[in-house]
């Protein structure tokens, strides 16, 4: 009889009790690790790696595109952004090029620090806290 894992259990169900606002940071977090674990492949050489790790970054962002509300104006300009980042790490996935992968992980720390920022804001009207 297998040992349930209390690590796998406690992240499974933070994912199912979050909010929208923290599953789009947990995207964010999710999407950051993937660029720098493909960045270190790509380094080391390790182009298969690389490929599977980007794949899931890439894959990141197509959901966060697809979770917009394109009725809202600021959806286009993150629409824009998402497609910039996306088009940089299929190129440095393809091209095994850091530099692209390095300004992708910019822009991805950076919407991840403004929705972490966001986040706060939300929980401190909404809880008082």
């Amino acid at each position: 009889m297998a040992i349930p894992n209390s690590y796998m259990s406690y992240k499974e169900n933070s994912i199912t009790t979050a909010g929208p606002e923290e599953l789009v940071v947990l995207m964010y977090k999710g999407l950051e690790k993937f660029i720098k674990q493909g960045l270190l492949y790509v380094e080391q050489r390790n182009y298969e790696r690389a490929n599977e790790v980007l794949l899931k970054a890439q894959d990141i962002v197509n959901e966060l595109m697809l979770s917009l509300d394109m009725d809202m104006d600021i959806s286009h300009q993150l629409y824009m952004l998402y497609d910039f980042v996306l088009v940089s790490i299929r190129e440095g996935n393809v091209e095994k090029e850091c530099s692209k992968l390095q300004g992708a992980l910019g822009i991805v720390k950076g919407l991840r620090e403004a929705w972490e920022g966001a986040l706060v804001s939300v929980r401190q009207i909404k809880y008082g806290k």
